[in-house]
């Protein structure tokens, strides 16, 4: 019985010491920053020693209750001083039962000045991250994680300073390349716009333009007065006598017409009766002036019915002439 005791007394003292012992290396090491039991958190980088330009991968793990913590409403806040994402910050999230296991990954690297080691090693200290979360009754809570030293190694000894061109371009760590606006959009953009200066500048081409302007139509020429020939005016003043002054105006009016007559060569006949109307004892009726006007008129009609006669037979002997000689030729 005694040994049983003290067999059973050495396993509680044993199981002691390793509790002791896991709660020492947790606190020890720097990877879990609280003892709470609905979350606990540890930070991780994939390299503890690197090169100068080389990407780190930074990780913060959180494993939670999920009975008593929202996965939702955890946020991780970290600051990495003059080292930058490579890309946006990933959350990857695995459950089991009651617990689940968040994983916030950050993708670093740095290739300015501050991160150059003036020697060979240079040592970087990160802030610590912090956790913010909610309890399931609506409780508030937040923890600091630490990270673990980054040392950077300059690539370059002293030897090789002394050779040229010691720069080596390590292609598969390079990040794509970025574009604060799309390429496609930026050239869709910039061909709209040129039309719509095109377009402007036609606008202004057009306003610009000189007119020309359209000439007045002309005026219509008068109609040519037709011009009366003596005889003719004669005549109208003969048949328009009685209208204009009586017995006087029908006297000179056939006197006139005789002695148009008389210069056409017309002297007896129509100019022998104008003149005897014209020095009657007493006034010439209308009827026989009007009957005078008519004859000389008609006399008129048959000269130039002659006249036109006579071209016309004129005419033809050309052309008859004129076939003649052509079938001589």
């Amino acid at each position: 019985m005694r040994r049983a005791g003290v067999l059973g007394a050495a396993a509680v003292a044993l199981a002691l010491a390793v509790v002791v012992v896991l709660v020492v290396a947790l606190r020890s090491d720097g990877r879990d920053s609280t003892t709470l039991r609905p979350l606990r958190a540890r930070g991780a980088l994939s390299d503890r020693i690197v090169l100068f330009g080389d990407t780190v991968r930074a990780q913060v793990e959180i494993a939670l209750d999920l009975r008593q913590i929202d996965p939702d409403a955890v946020k991780v806040r970290a600051s990495f001083g003059p080292w930058r994402g490579v890309q946006p910050a990933r959350t990857a999230r695995a459950d089991a039962g009651s617990s689940s296991l968040l994983r916030v990954t950050y993708l670093l690297r740095c290739v300015k000045q501050p991160c150059v080691p003036e020697r060979d090693t240079l040592p970087f200290d990160f802030d610590p991250a912090r956790v913010e979360f909610v309890n399931r009754s609506g409780g508030r809570g937040s923890l600091n994680v630490e990270w673990p030293k980054l040392i950077v190694h300059s690539r370059l000894a002293a030897a090789d300073l002394a050779t040229a061109a010691p720069w080596r371009l390590d292609d598969a760590t390079i990040p794509e390349p970025s574009y604060r606006i799309s390429p496609s959009v930026l050239a869709a953009l910039l061909a709209a716009g040129s039309l719509l200066l095109l377009g402007g500048a036609g606008l202004l081409a057009f306003a610009g333009w000189p007119r020309r302007e359209l000439e007045p139509e002309p005026e219509r020429e008068p109609e040519p007065e037709l011009l009366l020939t003596p005889l003719e005016q004669a005549l109208e003043l003969l048949e328009h006598a009685q209208a204009a002054n009586g017995a006087a105006d029908q006297r000179r009016s056939l006197e006139l017409v005789a002695e148009v007559l008389g210069e056409r060569g017309e002297e007896d006949g129509l100019a022998r009766s104008a003149r005897e109307l014209a020095w009657s004892p007493t006034a010439p009726h209308v009827d026989e002036t009007r009957g005078l006007a008519t004859r000389v008129r008609a006399a008129l009609e048959e000269e130039l019915r002659q006249l036109e006669e006579e071209r016309r037979l004129e005419e033809e002997r050309r052309r008859l002439a004129e076939e003649a000689h052509a079938r001589v030729e």
